[in-house]
């Protein structure tokens, strides 16, 4: 496995895995990684999918205490105070950036707080780390009594991106299935799969983003195996050293196995592993999760219940599953055809990028 400089072409490519596996629904192939290029100085795409996914949107614990929304109902005698700055105020920051708020004045027994998710919820704290972009909102509050919030907007960026992913990710090519391609299985182009759509985002805030993809059929065919050790993640974090590791896996899953198997179990290990190897170099890493485009309720329902314990962003790509127009029918075999589209893929890319930013 070697990570991919951005913008820079490599001839090398090689077969990760071959074995293939039946899942309850269609036919996938793992991931085989080679010369999959992120393009550079690519503008933004513009999205022109239509569903909507929302999923479930989580945040990496920031410093403060959380203050329920309930609690903190706006009241009509608001506080006659000019609400803190930010330090930075807002803009293209690096991941995990800590932003200060500070005031000329402080309302006697006033305390800060700041909202991540537009007065939903407010924390209490003088400061906070960088998780999510977006527009962040700061306010004082004395006892009930809240002053007019202040807001500002930030946009995150990172270093180095580690995709753990399957064929959707990418695949050699394979004549004997009608397969040519050597990108994610079954855009029409590298530059159409989601690895570069999302590539080219993040590198119009960060040209110098590298990125480096790593197979995870270990853990979709091998979980609950006493052989299965999870060795092939090590060399990749502790060499690589990844800021932003999206986990974009699960359709070689066999829906039936995963409670016989303790998919749930191999999964925990697998975030477990990533983020001691992740401490071990002492990188900040934002760890993002997706659920299947395929049909794999019992698959999803882990994905989803581990992303939420740990805090993790959850990518819902529920949406896709079932809709033609995101589905490459235009091949003959089945197991290509199953796989998402160009406009599929722009989808996918779509929906991560809302969460990673």
């Amino acid at each position: 496995m070697f990570w991919l400089p951005a913008g820079k072409i490599t001839a090398i490519a090689y077969l990760l895995m071959i074995v293939v596996a039946i899942s309850s629904c269609v036919k996938d192939y793992p991931a085989q990684v080679g010369n999959i290029i992120p393009p550079t100085n690519t503008a933004t795409p513009t999205s022109t999918t239509s569903c909507s996914c929302t999923g479930v949107s989580s945040t990496t614990p920031t410093s403060g205490t959380t203050i329920p929304a309930s609690s903190t109902t706006v009241a009509v005698d608001t506080l006659d105070a000019s609400p803190p700055h930010f330090s930075p105020n807002g803009g293209n920051f690096y991941f995990s950036t800590i932003v200060k708020l500070a005031s000329d004045t402080l309302p006697p027994q006033a305390v800060y707080e700041f909202s991540l998710d537009n007065g939903t919820t407010w924390q209490i704290g003088q400061q906070f780390t960088l998780t999510t972009g977006g527009k962040i909102l700061t306010r004082f509050r004395v006892g009930n009594k809240p002053s007019r919030s202040r807001a500002a907007s930030f946009t995150l960026y990172y270093q180095r991106m580690l995709i753990v992913g399957n064929s959707i990710m990418s695949h050699a090519p394979a004549p004997e299935i009608g397969w040519t391609n050597f990108n994610g299985m079954a855009a029409s182009a590298p530059e159409k799969d989601f690895v570069h759509l999302l590539t080219a985002r993040l590198q119009t805030l960060n040209p110098d983003m590298t990125v480096r993809l790593q197979s995870g059929a270990g853990i979709e065919l091998d979980f609950g195996k006493s052989t299965y050790t999870m060795d092939e993640f090590t060399e990749p974090l502790q060499t690589f050293k990844p800021d932003l590791i999206v986990v974009r896996l699960g359709e070689n899953v066999v829906d039936g196995d995963v409670q016989t198997r303790n998919f749930e179990g191999q999964f925990r290990q697998f975030l477990e592993r990533l983020k001691q190897l992740s401490r071990g170099y002492n990188q900040p890493v934002q760890i993002v999760i997706s659920t299947c485009v395929w049909e794999h309720p019992a698959t999803d329902a882990i994905l989803k219940k581990v992303a939420a314990e740990n805090g993790y962003p959850l990518v819902d790509l529920s949406c896709l599953i079932g809709q033609p127009q995101y589905f490459a029918s235009q091949y003959a075999n089945p197991g290509v055809a199953a796989h998402p589209n160009d406009t599929g893929m722009q989808k996918i890319s779509d929906l991560i990028w809302v969460k990673i930013q």
